[in-house]
Order: C-alpha cells, then structure tokens, then sequence
C-alpha cells in the first residue's frame, strides 16, 4: 500500500507545480536522527525485528495465500484544497496499477506491468519511467515485499529508538542497492510498519516523503493499513481506504500501458 500515497503526492506535484516552489509549511517532513541506545546490546537484531513484522502481519503462510487485491477510497490534500477518489490494483508477484481522479484536473494513471513503468497525468502527459524512478517503483510493487525486504535492502541496521506520536519504535535503516537509505519505524509493542522516511525522484526532481500507517485491519489474514498519512515539505495527503478485497479476479488490462491524457 505504500506506493499508492506517493502516487498521489506525485499527481499533485505535476498538477498543481507551484506547489513545489512553496515554502515548507510547518510540520513538514524532517527525519529526526534516532536516537541511540546507551546500551547497543539492548536493541533486538534486523532480523528479530523483520520477524516479528511479518508475525504481525498474519504470519508468512497467510501473507503468500494472498496473490491480489484490489482497494479503493478518498483522499484529501488540505493545503491545496483537494479531495477526490482512487482505485488500485496489485498482483502478484509484482504488477501495480493506480487510477485518481483528481476533480478540476482530470484522470492520474500509475502503472507497472512487471517490467515497465509509466506515470500519465494531465499536466505532464504520459511518460515511461527510468532509472531510480523505475527502480524504487519496482521494489514497491513486490507483491510479498514484506518478506523480501533483505533482497530489496541489502543493508539494513537498526539504529536505535525513537518516538512516533504515541508510539515507541525500533529504526532501522533501510539502504537500496540504487538510491539514498530509508527509515522504517516499527512499534515496539505490535511490531507493525508505522512510518516510513525516504527521498524520492519524481518528475518534478528528488522530494521528501514521511509516510505513516494507520488503522490496520485485517483482510483476507493480512493486516493492512486502512489509513495513510504523507506529509512533504510542500503538502500533506491523508488516504482513507474504503474498502479492501484480497484475492480477487484482476482484469490484465489493467496493468496494459495507459493511453495517455
């Protein structure tokens, strides 16, 4: 689900460009630097914690039962005054599709087919993505990327502890084998992903994204987060999923390059 948020403020980004010349509002994303334990040994190790992630989701087994889904909702960007509706599509082992409907603007495509992958937008038009782009939306459209985030991060440390709203995590920081690091906050108590910190290149060049997850519930065995916040030095975009279907009948036409705007 997380690629989904970062489509939508990359939309935004191209549909209203300005906004990428505004000044950070208050509140804007700012990775902290964790902070360290005294003792190093207290911290559990990446894989104690990727363990107990995948444990919190519904376990290995349940996670691979899972092989599509299908989700739709409403978003809303507040510093621009913007809300409307989205759908998505995903399906194993690793094709992606988002349609938004961003009113007064027109229809936002982000699609990856498994090899390719395009963004298409009535701003910008259709492009086909490359490079870092291409890659990072490769590594977020694993389907079970949960349990592959040793393939997709071939270093991975944990840093230390640190406080998310009412929550005490462990970060680990997560570095690709192409692009910057990213951190992955995760709840001490349930185990869940909660926040996610990353630099991301976008078509308008490289932003900040502090992502978090919210409200998971459980579908088909899995649990999912039903509610995502981003926030960016330019805007916030809140996602409020309406409903969430797994293992359904997915049109391969879907994930087909999109036509265009």
């Amino acid at each position: 689900m997380r690629r989904f948020a970062l489509t939508l403020a990359f939309a935004a980004l191209a549909a209203f460009p300005s906004a990428a010349q505004e000044k950070p509002k208050a509140g804007a994303s700012k990775a902290e630097t964790p902070k360290t334990d005294a003792k190093a040994a207290a911290l559990p190790t990446v894989e104690n914690i990727l363990e107990k992630y995948v444990k919190a989701l519904g376990g290995k087994e349940a996670i691979e039962k899972t092989s599509s889904r299908s989700a739709n909702g409403s978003f809303e960007i507040e510093a621009l005054n913007m809300s409307g509706t989205f759908e998505m599509f995903a399906k194993a082992p690793n094709k992606n599709a988002m349609k938004i409907d961003l009113p007064g603007v027109g229809m936002v495509y982000n699609v990856f087919d498994g090899v390719k992958g395009w963004d298409s937008n009535p701003m910008t038009g259709l492009r086909e993505l490359a490079g870092e782009e291409l890659a990072t939306m490769k590594r977020e459209a694993d389907f079970y990327q949960p349990l592959n985030l040793k393939k997709h991060f071939p270093k991975l440390e944990v840093k230390g502890k640190d406080k998310v709203e009412e929550y005490e995590t462990y970060v680990v920081v997560a570095t690709p084998a192409g692009g910057g690091p990213e951190k992955l906050y995760f709840d001490i108590a349930s185990g869940l992903l909660i926040r996610q910190d990353a630099e991301r290149e976008t078509g308008q060049g490289k932003i900040a994204v502090e992502e978090h997850f919210d409200d998971y519930k459980d579908v088909g065995g899995v649990m999912i987060p039903h509610s995502l916040r981003q926030i960016t030095p330019m805007f916030a975009i809140t996602m409020k999923f309406t409903e969430i279907k797994s293992n359904v009948e997915i049109d391969e036409g879907k994930f087909n390059k999109p036509s265009g705007n």
